[in-house]
């Protein structure tokens, strides 16, 4: 599975009660949410699980018009210097 990493910031109670979560089910914090996002997920209607490729934002996918190398020539194409 690809993955997407993902800075949030969490009060230090948020925190704290994810850390003891993850901790009493001996886990880690990132786990334990990714594990809490597949119980919403199931969770879900059938009709909204079904049809999420109706939803405006999943049509979108793919409408990038940009240069193909773009995310590995990005230094050329925001700064004007080829990338290391």
């Amino acid at each position: 599975m690809a993955t997407k990493r993902l800075t949030i910031e969490l009060s230090v109670d948020h925190y704290e009660l994810l850390r003891k979560q993850a901790n009493a089910t001996g886990t880690t914090v990132s786990a334990f949410i990714r594990r809490l996002i597949d119980d919403f997920r199931l969770r879900l209607p059938d009709e909204v699980r079904k049809n999420y490729q109706n939803d405006p934002l999943y049509r979108m996918r793919g409408s990038f018009n940009g240069p193909k190398d773009l995310s590995k020539d990005h230094d050329q194409y925001l700064y004007g210097k080829p990338s290391k």
